[in-house]
């Protein structure tokens, strides 16, 4: 979407590189920001699950590109094709401040099973998308900062069997109707980090993200996304408790989360 963030007549965002063709842009882009990314998988910025932690993973995203990085925007943005207005840049910061301070009430969804922790995530996740506090690279400093509050509540989640595409289909409707389809998709794949790490996963399944989102698929039907979509909240309706295997899988527990032998 045009705006004083690109160059003129064009949806190149304008960058320190001056880089004008759109598809050497996105080439570029996409190269440089799977590099920091990577390197935040292996050093994650410490902070507290807030404005100024996401701001910052922002920051090291995108400070190879764009003067910007790390700032709040200052015009409307929406998801690409879809006209739904995301949080109008007056509002950012107040909406900010009530999604992040709910998370601080959950103690940043520590201790939860399985169940509360994708429910919670799912929650936190949506509200952020709705916000999307930066001009653009909001979705991969989402996926850096959740995975990383993930990890420090004892979770990784499978990112390799969840499609990109329909993961980006859940976070729109999370905007407009509920974080349903988000929990469908996180849940069926957390799996404990204890666990992860017994069998040597741990940093393959945090790699898995930046395969599926650091490089855009073409967009698909909107009719199959839902199709997938309610198929995989149908997967989750049949998922049984936590307690249903007479034990609690939280992290710390003791107990391993869903099994790593796919």
């Amino acid at each position: 979407m045009p705006d004083h963030y690109t160059y003129p007549g064009s949806d190149v965002l304008v960058n320190k590189l001056g880089i004008t063709d759109y598809e050497h842009w996105k080439f570029v882009e996409t190269e440089v920001i799977g590099q920091r990314m990577g390197e935040l998988r292996e050093h994650p910025i410490p902070g507290s699950y807030d404005l100024p932690h996401l701001l910052a993973i922002h920051r090291h995203l995108t400070r190879d590109l764009y003067d910007w990085a790390g700032e709040i925007r200052d015009t409307d943005t929406h998801p690409g094709g879809t006209g739904i207005i995301h949080c109008r840049p007056q509002f950012i910061v107040g909406e900010v401040e009530r999604v992040f301070g709910q998370l601080a009430a959950r103690d940043h969804l520590r201790g939860l099973d399985a169940d509360a922790f994708s429910d919670g995530l799912a929650w936190v996740w949506g509200e952020t998308t709705s916000i999307h506090a930066t001009r653009d690279v909001n979705t991969r400093s989402q996926h850096v900062f959740f995975n990383q509050l993930a990890r420090n509540a004892g979770w990784v989640i499978d990112w390799s069997q969840i499609p990109g595409d329909v993961f980006a289909h859940a976070r729109t409707l999370a905007i407009v109707q509920d974080h349903s389809g988000l929990d469908a998709l996180l849940r069926p794949n957390l799996v404990t980090v204890q666990d992860a790490e017994q069998h040597d996963r741990l940093m393959g399944l945090l790699d898995e993200h930046a395969q599926g989102f650091t490089t855009r698929q073409s967009t698909r039907d909107p009719a199959l996304l839902d199709h997938e979509l309610d198929a995989a909240r149908e997967h989750r309706r049949t998922l049984p408790p936590p307690d249903a295997f007479g034990h609690d899988d939280s992290p710390g527990s003791g107990r391993s989360g869903p099994s790593l032998g796919r």
